[in-house]
C-alpha cells in the first residue's frame, strides 16, 4: 500500500524512517509532505522518497495517510485534503484531536485511526496506543495493526484515556533521558569507557523495566529486594522533588488536556 505522511517533523520523520528501514514500504511507495522545504530536501536526499509541499499531493497518493502536524493545524489540513480521501485510511498521530473530530470534518464514513506513538518507535521498541474510529473495516484494522507492529508494542484503548496515557508514555522518555545522562557522565568523568558505560546503564534500565513487567509486586517491594540502596537516606527528599517537579508537570499537562477538550 502507498503511504503519505503529512507533517514530516520529528514524529512523522521517525515513523517514515522506521517503515522504510524494516521494509514495510519502499521509497517509491511513500511520500512526505511538509511546509518546511529544507526538511523535504533532507528527506529526499537521505531516503530517495517522493516529497511535496502540497498536502493534497499526499492525500491523492497515499492509501494510508498519516497525519503528524500540530493540533492547531489539524482542522486546516483536514479541510484541505477532504476531497481526496474517500476509501483511504486516515491515521492521526496528533495529540488532543479525537477520531470523532476527524470523522465530522471529513464526512463520508471515512476510516480513521488515532495512534499515539513514542520516540522508541524509531527503533521498533515503541509503546503505541491506538483507537479505531467507528467506520474502520476489519481488513483495514489488520493493515494498521501490521504497520503498528513495525513500531513496537501497541495496545488498543478507549479514546477518553488517550491523553492521560500520552502524558505518561509519550512524555515519559523526557524524564528518563536526563537520569541516564547523569549516570553516563559520572562514569566517564571517573574513567569508565563511554561506550561500555552507556551499554551498562541502558541494559540495567531495560532489565529493571523487564522486572516491573514480569514480577507482579509493588514497586516499593521490588526496590527493597536490592541490598545496596545508596539513595536511601535521601529517598524522602527525592520523592518530594519528584512530586513537586515531575508530578506538577504531569498535573499541568492534564489540565491543558481538559481545557482543550472543553
Amino acid at each position: 500500500m502507498k503511504i503519505a505522511i503529512i507533517g514530516a517533523g520529528r514524529m512523522g520523520g521517525a515513523i517514515l524512517e522506521r517503515l522504510l528501514e524494516i521494509g514495510f514500504t519502499s521509497k517509491d511507495n511513500i511520500i512526505a509532505c511538509d511546509i518546511n522545504e529544507n526538511r523535504l530536501i533532507e528527506l529526499k536526499q537521505r531516503f530517495g522518497i517522493n516529497v511535496s509541499k502540497d498536502n493534497k499531493d499526499g492525500a491523492k497518493f497515499g492509501d494510508i495517510i498519516i497525519i503528524a502536524v500540530m493540533p492547531k493545524q489539524m482542522k486546516e489540513v483536514l479541510e484541505e485534503i477532504k476531497p481526496y480521501v474517500k476509501s483511504k485510511i486516515i491515521v492521526s498521530v496528533v495529540g488532543l484531536v479525537t477520531t470523532n473530530f476527524i470523522e465530522n470534518i471529513l464526512g463520508n464514513n471515512i476510516s480513521v485511526v488515532r495512534v499515539m506513538p513514542n520516540i522508541p518507535s524509531l527503533i521498533g521498541s515503541g509503546f503505541n496506543l491506538v483507537t479505531f474510529g467507528k467506520f474502520i473495516k476489519a481488513e483495514e484494522r489488520k493493515q494498521i495493526e501490521k504497520m503498528l507492529s513495525c513500531l513496537g508494542e501497541y495496545r488498543e484503548i478507549d479514546e477518553d484515556k488517550m491523553e492521560l496515557y500520552t502524558i505518561i508514555c509519550a512524555a515519559g522518555p523526557t524524564y528518563f533521558f536526563p537520569f541516564i545522562d547523569v549516570l553516563i557522565n559520572f562514569g566517564v568523568e571517573n574513567g569508565l569507557d563511554e561506550k561500555l558505560v552507556r551499554e551498562a546503564i541502558a541494559l540495567t534500565l531495560k532489565g529493571t523495566a523487564d522486572m516491573v513487567l514480569k514480577v507482579p509486586k509493588p514497586i516499593e517491594e521490588l526496590k527493597n529486594m536490592i541490598g545496596l540502596q545508596p539513595l536511601k537516606p535521601k529517598e524522602e527528599e527525592l520523592k518530594k522533588i519528584f512530586k513537586e517537579i515531575i508530578n506538577k508537570t504531569l498535573i499541568d499537562l492534564n489540565e491543558m488536556r481538559k481545557q482543550y477538550i472543553k
